[in-house]
């Protein structure tokens, strides 16, 4: 069934931390010798060993604790052996090292004395999780997936209205497909599975207004959105379930506003003057 659906929203027809992820349980200390290698007559510590392990993830199955271990050291060897050759050639004199090296040092400093301010945040309530289950139903309570092929279609503005009828001849996207064709009209089409909280909210208000098998359109900056509904698909999540995620979320937003409340204070108590260019204009 054809459902004509237009939104007045101008959007863009276009709509849609890399690192090891460590495992604390990786960390296990390696006997208690401080020193586990020599480079060179340069030591290697347990230590410096124990803080790689603690960033690394041990795979499941097949690779023992010593296995991995092993590796871990070899490649601390290795590295070291590459520092020492850089340091041979006095690359850690240069200016530009130098600095990368003071620049490196500052932000391990200013990171460090963030997180000990941030450690002091309070894990959220059980009440804030409830507020916050209670506030968002199509993220948890009521979320839905939906199943839909869409079609952008590049127009500009004056030929969009002109789209629109041809589009309400259509009866499926596969009759509209072979209208656009008949002119030599640009589309990309793309069929998607997404989760209300993976679908922009302009898109997702448009989708929610239509039902299975209906078809409807959105006006873009660039041209014409065309969608075909196949499935809503319930995917609710009671509250035990997204307990740990929502307090994540919680944390972090709490850790940000404490981030910004320390960076205010030092601020308030600074005396900071802008100079050369920067200086107030008289």
């Amino acid at each position: 069934m054809l459902k004509v659906i237009c939104y007045g929203v101008v959007l863009s027809s276009v709509i849609l931390l890399s690192g090891c992820g460590g495992d604390e349980s990786a960390a296990n200390t390696v006997g208690n010798t401080q020193v586990v290698a020599k480079v060179n007559g340069e030591e290697v510590t347990v230590h410096q060993l124990n803080q790689l392990l603690s960033r690394v993830r041990v795979p499941e199955g097949g690779v023992s604790q010593e296995e991995v271990e092993q590796k871990v050291l070899d490649s601390l060897i290795e590295k070291t052996l590459v520092l020492q050759a850089a340091k041979k050639v006095k690359l850690d004199r240069e200016p530009a090292v130098l600095s990368a090296l003071e620049e490196a040092k500052n932000k391990v400093l200013i990171d460090r004395y963030v997180q000990r301010t941030l450690e002091s945040v309070a894990k959220p309530t059980d009440e804030k999780i409830q507020q916050f289950y209670d506030n968002f139903p199509e993220l948890f309570a009521d979320r839905k997936m939906y199943v839909f092929t869409k079609l952008a279609i590049s127009a500009d503005a004056d030929r969009v209205n002109q789209i629109i009828e041809q589009v309400k001849q259509g009866q499926s996207i596969e009759q509209i497909v072979a209208l656009l064709k008949q002119q030599a009209i640009k589309y990309k089409r793309m069929s998607e599975a997404k989760g209300e909280g993976k679908i922009a909210n302009p898109i997702l208000h448009f989708l929610s207004a239509l039902q299975a098998g209906d078809i409807g359109y959105l006006k873009m900056t660039d041209g014409l959105l065309v969608v075909e509904l196949h499935k809503v698909l319930d995917q609710s999540v009671d509250l035990e379930t997204a307990k740990n995620a929502i307090a994540r979320q919680l944390l972090l937003e709490e850790r940000k506003k404490a981030s910004k409340k320390l960076v205010d204070s030092l601020k308030e108590t600074a005396e900071i003057e802008y100079v050369g260019k920067f200086a107030p204009k008289p």
